[in-house]
């Protein structure tokens, strides 16, 4: 619940942001907000992998693609983030899986994933991960 409460205030706080304000935000500053989200999420994105494959997956490359707020509903609002990430074995062996996961926190104060998609990587697909 501490995640959820924690993911939210970060999105409020980026969301909320005048148009002023938002001329002011750098790209270190959205990088340290996915930074945050992805960090709350990682057990959701761990949970999401097993149930998906399983069996436990190790993942790394892990990015943001998306946050959509989703209807509002009184004093709260719900939210689609959408993440990617690929998954390994061994010590980042073969076989590589490219997985998009969409999470939401509409009906739940914790984050589930309402959809998940995976597709295998050939080897000259395999790329360097973003960084910070």
């Amino acid at each position: 619940m501490k995640k959820s409460l924690l993911i939210l205030i970060a999105c409020l706080t980026l969301f909320s942001c005048s148009p002023v304000q938002a001329e002011t935000v750098t790209k270190n500053d959205v990088q340290l907000r996915d930074d945050v989200i992805l960090n709350l999420l990682w057990s959701s994105i761990d949970k999401a992998l097993e149930k998906h494959f399983g069996k436990p997956k190790q993942f790394y490359c892990d990015r943001i693609l998306q946050i959509k707020k989703v209807e509002p509903f009184e004093a709260y609002s719900y939210f689609n983030v959408t993440v990617q990430v690929t998954t390994f074995e061994g010590a980042h062996d073969i076989p590589y899986d490219l997985v998009t996961i969409t999470f939401s926190n509409k009906y739940s104060m914790e984050w589930r994933a309402i959809d998940v998609i995976s597709r295998r990587l050939k080897p000259n697909e395999v790329t360097e991960c973003r960084h910070p």
